[in-house]
């Protein structure tokens, strides 16, 4: 009876949203200027299908997100825009699975104050900013997202906002998980230039730290990371619990150290300089901040727990911070006519690539030490759009893999000596490849595609397969599938090899 009570409130808060989003998706007239109105809901639900009764998996469902998404646009002039938007993500599979006793015993049901609903202003609020371009100028102050990579999937030099991963690989659309922050761009686009130069840009950026906002990461233990908790264990016995039991890391304490509001030591600078030189996109990037992601040494040891299976859980403490990040790079792309055939279907494949070099980065050893050291990181890519009649004759497949290393310079020669990362240990190279297939059938409408993710200094495995059905302009499915592996315990993706899951997602745009 509570089921069907809590999906009829569900379904009567969507059907009344949607009717909503019928009555305000139209562009209005405010003082002679457009004012728009535009957004989507979501509805999704994903199911545990490892078919093993492990302590970090849920049995069937593990959860039912919605998510309501809304912004707006007004133009009072040619060369002025006013634009926000914001998004509300809730997890009904906290109050659907309240009472279910596998979800209560395994721990999920504590991490509701982590991830059942999204209530706090920077969740609430995306980008709220306005734009002005005057002649050869544009200059944009607020709450906004700035953009300098290349690469999907992963991000290499694009390292100026933060990204909320507590939800894990099955979360709201991947743009969606950029948490915006408070800044002001500028930039200039340079009229007189030389004749071999198509274009010429210069970008500015400023973060005066209004809020601070790093890396919101995947945390141990079922009680706070919930379904996307990593199996980690720790290698330790745990007697005098029965033969075979070990000691799990469980939930975790910790300190980050972090700036305070307008604090220059917030403060962040970018330049990035763009250009189209032969038809080739050329950038120059340079930043000057605080990394994204925090570095954290353990302090301490809370006392032991016992998990619903009999393991013991470890719970320790990390003090860490957001260290300094300085960095030059840049990114290439172009078209790579030489390659473009006839019998692959006339299309030229585009090369992306982008590096940057970091000075004196911040990182924790096997030893708890920091320590500093140089890295230098790279990643290139390709599009291509191919022609394969036999598997289907109307329309493209687009491949499209990638390839990235995160080099660590003067890398000790030592057997004793590791850095060490959330996701396991940091080697002198570490390797990353990716593949994306896409095509598309019934004139577009039914999207299949493929994604692998290889973790090959970890030697391990993420697969995505996913059909999108778009039924109208308004209405969309999207049914996939999600598995893990690995061959190196607690390291790459090897820690979520329960997390195996069938998903699916209705979702409906207005405006």
């Amino acid at each position: 009876m509570r089921r069907m009570f809590l999906a009829s409130v569900i379904a009567s808060v969507l059907i009344a949203l949607l009717a909503i989003g019928q009555g305000i998706a139209a562009e209005y007239d405010v003082g002679g200027r457009p004012f728009t109105i535009m957004g989507y809901i979501t509805q999704g639900a994903a199911f545990n299908i490892t078919g093993k009764n492990r302590l970090d998996a849920p049995q069937d469902l593990e959860s039912a997100l919605t998510n309501v998404f809304l912004e707006t646009a007004y133009k009072p002039r040619d060369d002025l825009k006013f634009y926000g938007s914001g998004m509300f993500t809730a997890d009904w599979a906290y109050d659907i699975k309240s009472n279910n006793n596998d979800w209560v015993s395994k721990g999920f049901a504590s991490s509701r104050s982590n991830l059942y609903m999204d209530n706090k202003d920077w969740q609430l609020v995306k980008e709220a900013h306005v734009t002005w371009t005057p002649p050869n100028w544009n200059i944009r102050l607020g709450k906004q997202i700035v953009s300098w990579g290349e690469m999907d999937g992963f991000r290499l030099i694009d390292q100026i906002n933060p990204l909320d991963g507590r939800r894990g690989f099955a979360d709201v659309e991947f743009e969606t998980t950029i948490i915006p922050l408070w800044m002001a761009k500028a930039e200039y686009y340079v009229p007189v230039k030389p004749s071999w130069i198509q274009d010429l840009g210069v970008e500015m950026v400023f973060n005066p730290n209004a809020e601070f906002v790093g890396n919101q990461f995947i945390k141990p233990g079922n009680n706070a990371g919930g379904i996307w908790a990593p199996d980690i264990n720790s290698g330790l016995p745990s007697p005098p619990f029965p033969p075979g039991a070990v000691a799990n890391v469980g939930s975790a304490n910790f300190d980050f150290q972090r700036p305070t509001a307008f604090n220059s030591s917030g403060y962040e600078y970018g330049l990035r300089i763009k250009s189209v030189i032969h038809d080739s996109i050329i950038t120059l990037n340079g930043f000057y901040g605080l990394d994204q992601m925090p570095v954290a040494k353990v302090t301490g040891m809370d006392p032991l727990t016992t998990a619903a299976n009999g393991n013991l859980l470890l719970h320790p403490d990390f003090t860490g911070k957001y260290p300094l990040m300085r960095f030059v790079g840049g990114t290439f792309s172009r078209d790579i006519t030489p390659l473009k055939a006839s019998f692959l279907g006339g299309v030229a494949p585009v090369l992306r690539f982008e590096t940057f070099y970091e000075f004196g980065a911040t990182e924790w050893t096997s030893t708890n030490d920091w320590v500093h050291r140089d890295e230098f990181r790279y990643a290139a890519g390709m599009d291509w759009k191919v022609k394969i009649p036999v598997l289907n004759p109307r329309a493209y497949f687009t491949i499209s893999p990638q390839f990235t290393d995160r080099r660590i310079m003067n890398y000790p020669d030592r057997t004793d000596f590791t850095l060490q990362t959330p996701g396991g240990p940091l080697y002198e190279n570490n390797y990353l490849t990716s593949l994306m297939i896409t095509t598309s059938y019934l004139h577009n409408k039914l999207v299949p595609s493929f994604f692998w993710m290889r973790d090959l200094t970890n030697r391990s495995n993420f697969f995505r397969y996913q059909v999108v059905y778009d039924y109208s302009n308004k209405w969309h499915f999207s049914l996939g599938v999600m598995t893990f592996s690995g061959s190196i315990q607690g390291q790459g993706f090897e820690p979520f090899h329960d997390k195996d899951e069938v998903y699916f997602k209705i979702s409906y745009k207005f405006g």
